[in-house]
């Protein structure tokens, strides 16, 4: 009789853990194949794809703003934008409109070349020779 109770107690206990275990695959299938899931599943691997390329790319940038050789770009960079070639003063530079990013300056056109812009000549008109009357002052 006591072996009954053992196995009967041992069947029941063993069934229970096996039925409670079938239920979660159960589950855990449900969920893998339902269309919520699937959707979720997607945004967590582009979000997890996303965040890698966000990582690259900042690796990147921190490898480019550092190492040999970035005293020499900022000192180039700082030559190009700031310290400027002395312009040569040439009587025979006419004055020109010059476009540089998107700003139209009238300069003489050794500036313009200087500042690297788009120099285009100025439209002039043609001097007359002729002057007004002089007044005739009195007492004179």
């Amino acid at each position: 009789m006591l072996r009954l109770v053992a196995i009967l107690s041992s069947a029941l206990w063993l069934s229970g853990c096996f039925i409670a275990e079938e239920i979660r695959q159960g589950d855990a299938l449900i969920e893998q194949h339902s269309v919520g899931w699937r959707e979720k599943k997607k945004g967590i691997e582009k979000a997890e794809v996303e965040a890698a390329k966000a990582e690259a790319e900042a690796q990147s940038q921190q490898a480019q703003n550092s190492g040999p050789g970035v005293p020499d770009k900022l000192a180039d960079w700082w030559h190009e934008t700031v310290e400027e070639e002395p312009v040569k003063v040439n009587r025979d530079d006419k004055l020109v409109s010059c476009q540089i990013g998107g700003k139209v300056l009238f300069l003489r056109e050794s500036d313009c070349q200087v500042r690297r812009g788009r120099a285009a000549q100025l439209k002039t008109q043609p001097k007359t020779t002729v002057t007004a009357p002089s007044k005739h002052k009195p007492g004179a």
